[in-house]
C-alpha cells in the first residue's frame, strides 16, 4: 500500500462524509483508519525484511528477516493465526530498529495521543462495548461520562488547539504519520 493509496482512501471517504444525505464520519475513519492499519503493517514487513520505503527510505536494522513469513512467525503469538501488527509495533519494533521509524506515532505527544484516541474510537464504532465506550471516555472526554457524545457527533465538533473538526484533526495526524514514516527527516 503506498501513500497515494491512503490519501485517495481519506478522499473517497471524506467525500462520502460529507454528503449532506449521509454525514457518517464514523465510518469514514473506520474505514480510513482500517487501510492506516493495513499500511502500517504492510511498512513494517517491507522494512523489517531489508526493502525501502517509496521515498526511498530504508531504516537501518538491528535484525533483518529473511522474508514475511519469518517476520510473521516472529510476531504470531502462540497458536493465533493473525499477527496484532499494531500492538506488536509498539512493543518490539524498538528492537528491529537502530532508529525505530515508528518512533514518530509513539514518541511524539501529539501523535501518540491521536494514536490512541484514533484506536479507541475504532473500537468503540465497531464494537460499542462498555470496554470500548469506557476507554473512548478516558482517552477523548477525560474520563467524564457526562461529557460522552457518540463517535459521529464528537467528530464534527471543534479540536481545542486546531479549531478545526476532530474528524479533520485525526484524518490530519493520519496523514502526517504516513508522511514521515515513508520520509523521516534528516
Amino acid at each position: 500500500m503506498t501513500t497515494t493509496e491512503i490519501r485517495n482512501t481519506i478522499t473517497t471517504w471524506s467525500n462520502w462524509a460529507s454528503d449532506p444525505h449521509i454525514q457518517r464520519y464514523d465510518i469514514a475513519l473506520l474505514k480510513i483508519w482500517i487501510q492506516f492499519e493495513r499500511f502500517i503493517s504492510e511498512l513494517i514487513i517491507t522494512y523489517s525484511t531489508g526493502h525501502s520505503s517509496e521515498k526511498g527510505y530504508l531504516p537501518t536494522l538491528k535484525i533483518q528477516f529473511q522474508d514475511e513469513a519469518q517476520f510473521n512467525a516472529f510476531m504470531r503469538e502462540g497458536n493465533k493465526k493473525y499477527v496484532e501488527y499494531l500492538s506488536k509495533i509498539e512493543k518490539l519494533s524498538k528492537h528491529i530498529f537502530v532508529n525505530d521509524p515508528f518512533d514518530v506515532i509513539f514518541l511524539d505527544v501529539t501523535n501518540k495521543n491521536a494514536y490512541e484516541q484514533l484506536k479507541a474510537l475504532r473500537n468503540y464504532i465497531a464494537h460499542e462495548s462498555g470496554e470500548a465506550k469506557s476507554k473512548l471516555i478516558n482517552l477523548c472526554f477525560s474520563g467524564n461520562t457526562n461529557n460522552f457524545l457518540e463517535p459521529n457527533d464528537f467528530l464534527i465538533t471543534r479540536e481545542q488547539s486546531t479549531r478545526n473538526t476532530y474528524y479533520t484533526y485525526y484524518i490530519t495526524i493520519i496523514q502526517n504519520i504516513v508522511d514521515l514514516l515513508v520520509d523521516p527527516p534528516a
